[in-house]
């Protein structure tokens, strides 16, 4: 027996070796009786587990990511461009539009039915221009896109779903469509903001970073 173990001692020792190369460097402290936190131990091992491995970025990066900027600008603007003539158009025709659809379709709604045509006008003339440029792009397209919504429940009601999704309507398009692809679009930037090149990043230093220290100095003041 001695024997056979002092045979497969040489090959042993080197395997031994290498297993312990893969192990953590951090994975001898005690945790809870040494000197190291239970977080502080956490994030050393997490940190010296990654370091090993290979990166993920390429060369390519950089280029997609410009791609991508100036993507989200040109969906951006096109939107804003768009959509300002809807906006127009309510201004030109109040009073039918209040008739026809404020008062026919949504008569539950408060008040004088022009008001809610002139807010639905002011809010897509106005946004889109706010949109266009970047400035506090989240609330502006989120209250854009629920123009856009009222207009989507609109069609619906006063045509019905035409057979979506494998039907083809007559038009050759369904009427709430363009609505619908409206709502999707301005809930991405309702979601993700404007992007680099806006005036949230540009002059503001991010949008979320805006409100955060508008509400910081709010807090502030209370206290």
């Amino acid at each position: 027996m001695r024997a056979a173990i002092l045979t497969l001692l040489p090959f042993v020792l080197p395997l031994s070796q290498k297993c312990l190369a893969f192990t953590s460097p951090v994975s001898h402290l005690r945790v809870g009786q040494g000197s190291v936190p239970a977080l502080e131990a956490f994030r050393l091992e997490t940190t010296s587990s990654d370091e090993g491995l290979p990166s993920t970025n390429t060369f390519l990066d950089p280029i997609a990511d410009g791609i991508t900027d100036l993507s989200i600008l040109g969906l951006r603007l096109g939107t804003c461009v768009l959509m300002v003539h809807h906006g127009i158009d309510k201004l030109d025709h109040v009073e039918g539009f209040s008739v026809n659809v404020v008062a026919k379709f949504f008569g539950f709604l408060p008040g004088d039915p022009a008001f809610w045509t002139i807010s639905a006008a002011a809010t897509q003339i106005a946004g889109a221009g706010l949109l266009a440029v970047g400035i506090l792009a989240r609330p502006v397209a989120l209250s854009m896109m629920a123009t856009m919504v009222t207009a989507v429940v609109f069609h619906l009601l006063n045509t019905g779903i035409e057979g979506f999704p494998l039907g083809v309507p007559a038009a050759h398009s369904y009427n709430f469509e363009l609505a619908a692809m409206y709502v999707a679009v301005l809930a991405y930037f309702s979601a993700a903001g404007a992007g680099a090149y806006s005036i949230d990043e540009k002059v503001f230093g991010g949008e979320l970073k805006l409100y955060e220290s508008l509400f910081e100095k709010v807090t502030a003041k209370r206290e």
